[in-house]
């Protein structure tokens, strides 16, 4: 069974963006998000752009939140930040209302530090891809 989102992660609504944590390995993990039109992120009727950057945010912080449940520890203990964002580029806007699958990779880790790489994908078309540096 699933582990409930607010289990993995500190965020709370209304800045609790992803939805559920859908695969999760050592190096990768993909969740779930979307959008309607009453959503915080959501301004004349389009998805924020930095909502993008968040969704791959939370998703790292899920994974990290699952990795430790895996190893015995419970999820969800708030000490991560972003930390840099670089490469980021929206190709399409995220529509209201449909299902956006975000998909990272642990790229590099240096301590504390990790590099990941992303994709948020909505029915099999890019929406958003980049790098985030993240402390946890």
């Amino acid at each position: 069974m699933p582990v409930a989102i607010e289990n993995l992660i500190p965020h709370r609504a209304p800045m609790r963006w992803i939805d559920a944590l859908t695969d999760c390995t050592d190096l990768t993990a993909s969740a779930n998000a979307t959008f309607n039109a009453k959503h915080f992120a959501v301004a004349k009727g389009a998805v924020s752009e930095i909502a993008l950057v968040e969704c791959m945010a939370q998703t790292a912080a899920a994974a990290l939140g699952q990795r430790a449940r895996n190893a015995g520890k419970t999820g969800a203990d708030g000490i991560g930040m972003l930390v840099a964002v670089s490469n980021f580029k929206i190709h399409l806007r995220a529509p209201l209302e449909k299902l956006l699958q975000i998909e990272i990779r642990e790229l590099k880790r240096l301590g504390s530090m990790r590099m990941i790489s992303g994709v948020i994908l909505c029915e099999g078309r890019t929406i958003a891809a980049g790098q985030l540096m993240v402390y946890a």
